[in-house]
């Protein structure tokens, strides 16, 4: 791989454009896992999961999203997201994220449809609360907060 090969990144939700820019590599959210793509990936398209989004840009600087839902295709240098939810880091509200974990644990779930929804629910929540922590200025709470929180 040339030493200054770069990747040109963008991310689309049905609001408009979320990130566009030249990137050292990016790892994104896979319905079973993480993706990663660097300059000279092989042609690729994958259903994307919820998740982190990590762009790593030319300067060396790594922008961190939570995403949700969507496809990638990897073609040429190019890695275009398509995703149904991005929200960047900063921009995560970290309560609410708690409340939606609290709830989701909180709630009955008897059927096996149920119970797979409880826990895409938790998983969300937990992801989003993940992704909040990397802004820097938010703390990411402990199981048992979490777990004690009261549920309105």
């Amino acid at each position: 791989m040339a030493q200054n090969a770069t990747l040109k990144v963008t991310v689309v939700t049905p609001e408009g454009s979320a990130y566009e820019g030249m990137a050292k590599h990016v790892v994104a959210p896979a319905f079973d896992g993480e993706m990663a793509f660097y300059p000279m990936h092989a042609p690729l398209v994958g259903v994307l999961g919820h998740g982190e989004l990590r762009v790593t840009r030319t300067d060396g600087h790594t922008e961190y999203f939570y995403l949700a839902g969507g496809v990638v295709q990897v073609a040429d240098d190019e890695v275009s997201i398509l995703a149904e939810t991005v929200t960047r880091a900063q921009d995560i509200d970290t309560t609410e994220a708690e409340a939606m974990l609290a709830e989701a644990l909180a709630s009955e779930a008897t059927g096996e449809a149920e119970i797979d929804a409880r826990m895409d629910r938790s998983d969300d929540a937990r992801a989003r609360i993940r992704v909040a922590a990397r802004s820097g200025h938010r703390r990411t709470p402990t199981a048992a907060e979490v777990l004690d929180a009261p549920v309105e």
